[in-house]
């Protein structure tokens, strides 16, 4: 269930936070800086980073097990 659960949760939280973050651009007649590009890239692809280093943990583990 959990499994199931977290990536619709953390889309919703991504979706809130990018408009956001479009709103205050548009509110403040800012374009599109490298601050809030920089930003919007890695509300998107910080999961990723999460994943790998899951991976790494999880493959060190079962190395040490082994040994």
């Amino acid at each position: 269930m959990f499994i199931v659960v977290l990536p619709w949760a953390y889309l919703l939280v991504a979706v809130i936070f990018l408009t956001m973050t479009l709103l205050e651009g548009w509110a403040n007649h800012d374009g599109w800086t490298l601050a809030r590009l920089s930003g919007a890239v890695a509300c998107i692809f910080w999961p990723l980073t999460a994943v790998v280093l899951l991976v790494h943990i999880l493959a060190s583990a079962a190395a040490l097990r082994q040994a």
